[in-house]
This record gives C-alpha cells, structure tokens and sequence, in this order.
C-alpha cells in the first residue's frame, strides 16, 4: 500500500490497547489484545522511494531469518563471535609460538578482529570496552 489516504477498515487488525513508550533512548510501539495474534500490518513511512524500499528489504531479511531459524531449528553464532574466537586463539598463540615482531603482528592482528564486536555493541547502545569484557 503506497499511502494511508488508500486504506479501508477491513485493511487493519484489531487491537483492544496500542501504547507508545519509551525505554531508555528508544520508542517501541506496544500492540496488546488483538484478535488474530497471527498476522500484523505495518505501515513503513519514509522521504522517499529509495528509504521505503530500504526499509521494506530489511523487514524481508529479518523474516526470512527467523523463518530459516524456525524451520532448520539451529542458529548458526554471528555478532562478532567468529572475531572473538579468533582474536583469543591468537592472543593465545602470540604467547606462546611467536616472538619479536612476529609477536606484534599477530597482536595487532589480533586487536584489529574485535573492531567488529566493538561495533556491534556500540551499534546496540552498549558500551563497547564492558561487553567485550563479558564475552
């Protein structure tokens, strides 16, 4: 649907409660009471063609996620966790079968790997230093 003015009654659910509210910097829209728990409209608004279209592909992605998820009944670990491993694996190798500069390539290397969690978790509204200390 291209614009709401195109809207009729029977192209939305029913919902007894919708609320806004804010949880630390972000608004989550809350939809409570519906009568047919499994479906949803959503209304994806944008500047223009190329945002809405944006928008629309990331929804797709995410779906197709969580059904391939449901569907195969694994998850395959992702957020930086390959880059984690690595970097402690090397940690661990510089330590103990390399020195001299050998020694700080593989440091740097190694330190180079975690930009990727530490972004992630940025990303997130984390701090960086104290997630990467957790995992």
């Amino acid at each position: 649907m291209n614009s709401v003015d195109d809207m009729t009654e029977e192209d939305l659910g029913f919902a007894k409660n919708v609320y806004e509210q804010v949880l630390g910097e972000d608004k989550y829209t809350f939809i409570e009471g519906v009568e047919n728990p499994f479906s949803c409209t959503m209304l994806i608004k944008g500047p223009n063609d190329y945002t809405i279209a944006q928008t629309k592909e990331a929804i797709r992605d995410g779906l197709r996620a969580i059904k391939n998820t449901i569907e195969d009944k694994c998850v395959v670990p992702g957020a930086g966790s390959f880059e984690i491993a690595c970097s402690e694996h090397l940690m661990q190798y510089s330590r103990t079968q390399v020195s001299g500069k050998v020694k700080l390539g593989v440091n740097a290397f190694s330190d180079a790997l975690l930009v990727v969690p530490r972004t992630l978790a940025q990303n997130s509204g984390f701090d960086a230093q104290d997630t990467l200390l957790k995992v």
